[in-house]
């Protein structure tokens, strides 16, 4: 797997209540993401402020992140919303 895998499974984790779980994904997203290109390091970084509770700079972060990389527009969506089938907004 790569690291956006394991930052998605880390805030599915933590949405469903397992913090032990959200934060093994969340370290091996980080660990594998320090290799990466920055999209996927601030996907990362986005996924670990969402399993930390600051949904509000994830958020903020997401704006700036789609404005240069607007292909992973539903991918925060659903990072951001993950009870909903197409993400919120």
């Amino acid at each position: 797997m790569n690291a956006v895998t394991y930052a998605l499974l880390a805030v599915i984790a933590s949405t469903a209540g397992d913090a032990p779980g959200a934060g093994e994904h969340l370290r091996a997203a980080q660990r594998l993401s320090r290799a990466t290109a920055r999209r996927e390091r601030q996907l990362v970084e986005i996924a670990s402020l969402i399993v930390e509770g600051q949904v509000r700079r994830a958020r903020d972060l997401s704006f700036e992140h789609t404005s240069e990389f607007p292909q992973d527009e539903h991918l925060l969506a659903s990072l951001l919303d993950p009870s909903s089938p197409e993400g919120g907004s």
